[in-house]
């Protein structure tokens, strides 16, 4: 019983990650281009936060546990040797994903 409940649970949270995935791309599409500079993805982060409202509280869980899943990922499985620009790229996708994780939050 205990590895059904388990099972169970990690299919749930699978298809909550693929939700939120699927959320993410189709309310980021129209928005402007994140570049990962807080001042100038303001008004793009304003725009997805009241999309994100609008949606029921099961996809808003969605797309928060995907977001909070890519930061962990892009922190974890970080490489311990970057160059210089894949570090840049690191830490902008990274701010990107706190950014709109921050303002659902």
């Amino acid at each position: 019983m205990k590895n059904l409940l388990k099972k169970l649970n990690q299919k749930r949270d699978v298809n909550s990650l693929l939700l939120g995935e699927k959320l993410w791309k189709e309310i980021t599409y129209p928005l402007p281009k994140a570049i990962g500079v807080i001042e100038n993805d303001t008004p793009r982060v304003n725009r997805f936060a009241t999309e994100v409202k609008k949606l029921n509280k099961k996809s808003q869980q969605a797309i928060k546990k995907w977001l909070e899943r890519q930061l962990y990922e892009l922190d974890y499985y970080a490489p311990d040797c970057m160059t210089g620009r894949e570090e840049e790229a690191l830490m902008r996708q990274s701010q990107i994903y706190s950014h709109h994780l921050e303002a659902i939050s």
